[in-house]
């Protein structure tokens, strides 16, 4: 299932005072499908621009957001529509704006009025679990909605196209068509007079829609359901900086929570997905343009003097990334952990057989703890267990020799919390934080901080994703578990292991059907088992955390109880295959049910733990270059104010 926006591609251009601030895609059902795009639901548009610089960039704008613009069709014999708002302080100093369809520069209009998309083409194209949106009832349009059985959506702002009708006419075009219809107050005032209707929730009769919203700006929404009228209230309102784009929002919003919620519609969901709705134009008004809270404005400049409105040049800057910084240096700081006195420490610390031990991190870290924890039972058989840290709390933990945590800064209160019960001479700390202060935070004995900070190895990495945070504690474990091998280069296979990751990835990505697989919002198998479960942690960890893409993690024989139902109900055949170099009967079998899929398959050259970590190291660069191919800094994602909250709590777990 998709949620399809149908109509031809239009341009906007702000402008603040007079001068240029920027450009981005318009309309407000692609607007729509743009807000729903970024929250993760699969989004089409269909329809059509000029082959000229606007149209270009009105196209880019939908899929640099996740959409699939496969079927925005290029017509030679048109310029792509351009709209221009233009912003200004009122008499109070207040921010208006007024939005035309002549350049407010040189007066010049590029606009036509007939739709030119393709309706035959379209019909072709969606298919019967479509949800179909639109902003207006064109006759191009009206024929899609007549001729299709789909659920439809129409956001109604503009009243023009309904002048030259009868009321009979205005009745056929809408009525029993549309799930829901939001309107906004204008539109609304017309159709009462129109109908000579005297309330509102009469509409709902006149139409027959599932829902009819009547969006009243910073007061609120009310609401038609079953003839009767539900009223909603802003409690506070925001400070705007643009109001362009809030009511797109605020029906994507209906839209997609509608979806989720099995097409069904009363007055707990209105109520809940009001608040919601209301959270999103919170953030829209704060943004310049339409689309500014997910995308700024594209900077463009113009060419040989001429308007902006006739021809211009994009304005890139090249940024560098946080995520290409990390792992471009993840090499050097790695070697050093290793050669760091962290390596001695962490001999000197007595595992033994009948230890039981706990090894506990958070993201990247849990990942480290999850190998750590395998090495220090293969080299020794003592029984591990690798844990977050609320999950500690929840056990008996008497029997409990040894707790080993992995942190990057340290002082991870999580870890501290949920280990305040254990001695402090039980307690070990993996980290790169500075030693002193590690030990002045939490207490524990100094000779009990593995820390692989070094004089020449202090820089902390930056973002949220945890390249050398993950990587860095494993190879320390790697290089304990390995020490009694003459014969093997712990910084060499390291090293070998980066350079042979990213050239994979780097040639796999070049091909074209790898590439259709990666885009905003899709889902992703991840499946793991064997000595792959360390980089299936991690590499959930950071997809989740980039906020690019859905993931299930499968274990590959428990995939067989049940879980292929989901893989086929749902078309969900976008795989991440991880093994290690030899392969089971069973896998044999697996393999070959997965073969039709989209499938990475990340394949190690080695066995057992070393193939445990060299898979680690294929996670840090499978995400880098997802993130590549996307044009996405993986390590620097898209969230809310609110989400802050719960990222910075520092208090009790239970």
């Amino acid at each position: 299932m998709s949620i399809i926006s149908i109509g031809d591609l239009v341009l906007d251009y702000y402008y603040k005072d007079g001068k240029l601030l920027g450009v981005n895609g318009g309309m407000s059902s692609h607007n729509i499908i743009a807000n729903l795009s970024k929250k993760g639901f699969n989004t089409k548009v269909i329809g059509v621009c000029g082959n000229d610089i606007q149209g270009l960039t009105a196209k880019e704008s939908l899929k640099n957001l996740g959409v699939d613009v496969s079927n925005v069709d290029i017509n030679e014999t048109i310029n792509t529509r351009c709209f221009h708002v233009s912003y200004y302080n009122d008499e109070n100093n207040k921010l208006s704006f007024t939005s035309k369809k002549r350049c407010p520069v040189c007066n010049e209009k590029k606009w036509y009025d007939d739709s030119k998309i393709d309706t035959k083409k379209i019909l072709n194209v969606i298919a019967k679990d479509d949800v179909l949106v639109f902003d207006n009832l064109n006759d191009k349009n009206q024929e899609i909605i007549d001729k299709t059985p789909n659920k439809k959506m129409l956001d109604l702002g503009q009243y023009f196209e309904l002048d030259s009708l009868s009321e009979d006419e205005i009745v056929k075009k809408i009525k029993d068509k549309f799930t829901i219809i939001n309107l906004n107050e204008r539109v609304e005032k017309y159709l009462l007079k129109r109908f000579d209707l005297k309330e509102s929730k009469l509409l709902f009769s006149l139409f027959s829609p599932n829902l009819i919203i009547i969006t009243r700006g910073k007061k609120g929404a009310d609401f038609i359901l079953n003839n009767n009228l539900i009223t909603e209230r802003i409690e506070k309102v925001e400070e705007e900086l643009d109001p362009t784009g809030a009511g797109d929002a605020f029906f994507s919003v209906f839209i997609g929570e509608y979806l989720k919620n099995n097409f069904v519609i009363d007055k707990p969901f209105i109520d809940k997905t009001f608040i919601k709705a209301t959270k999103l134009t919170a953030k829209v008004v704060k943004s310049m343009g339409a689309r500014g809270h997910l995308k700024k404005l594209y900077k463009i400049k113009s060419v040989d003097d001429n308007c902006t409105c006739k021809s211009y040049l994009l304005v890139t800057r090249k940024q560098i990334k946080r995520s290409s910084i990390n792992i471009n240096n993840i090499n050097t700081r790695v070697i050093n952990a290793l050669n760091s006195a962290a390596i001695e420490k962490l001999k000197n610390v007595n595992f033994k057989k009948k230890d039981n031990c706990l090894f506990i991190g958070t993201g990247g870290s849990y990942a480290a703890a999850n190998f750590a924890s395998k090495v220090i039972n293969q080299k020794l058989g003592c029984n591990t267990y690798s844990m977050l840290p609320r999950d500690v709390l929840y056990r008996n933990n008497t029997s409990i020799n040894k707790v080993v945590m992995f942190s990057y800064s340290g002082t991870t209160n999580d870890l501290l919390e949920s280990t305040k019960e254990f001695a402090d001479s039980e307690k070990y700390i993996v980290t790169k934080g500075d030693l002193d202060k590690v030990v002045k935070k939490t207490n524990i004995p100094k000779n009990n901080i593995v820390s692989y900070r070094t004089a020449n190895n202090k820089a902390a990495e930056k973002g949220f994703l945890a390249f050398e945070g993950a990587v860095a504690p494993a190879s320390l474990f790697l290089k304990l578990y390995m020490q009694d091998d003459p014969n093997f280069n712990c910084d060499k296979f390291v090293s070998d292991s980066m350079e042979y990751w990213n050239e994979f990835f780097e040639e796999i990505f070049k091909n074209k059907q790898m590439r259709k697989m990666l885009h905003v919002g899709t889902n992703i198998n991840i499946f793991t088992g064997d000595y792959t479960t360390t980089a299936a942690i991690d590499l959930e960890s950071k997809i989740i955390e980039s906020g690019i893409f859905n993931c299930l993690v499968h274990e590959k024989k428990n995939f067989s109880h049940g879980r292929f139902i989901n893989y086929e109900n749902l078309n969900n055949s976008n795989n991440i295959y991880l093994k290690q170099k030899d392969v089971s009967k069973y896998e044999d079998v697996l393999l070959n049910y997965l073969k039709d899929g989209n499938n990475i398959m990340i394949e190690s050259r080695y066995n057992g733990i070393l193939c445990e970590f060299d898979l680690l190291i294929a996670s840090q660069f499978l995400i880098y270059h997802i993130g590549k191919v996307l044009d996405i800094d993986v390590s620097k994602p898209n969230y809310s104010e609110s989400s802050m909250k719960l990222y910075f709590y520092k208090d009790k777990l239970n």
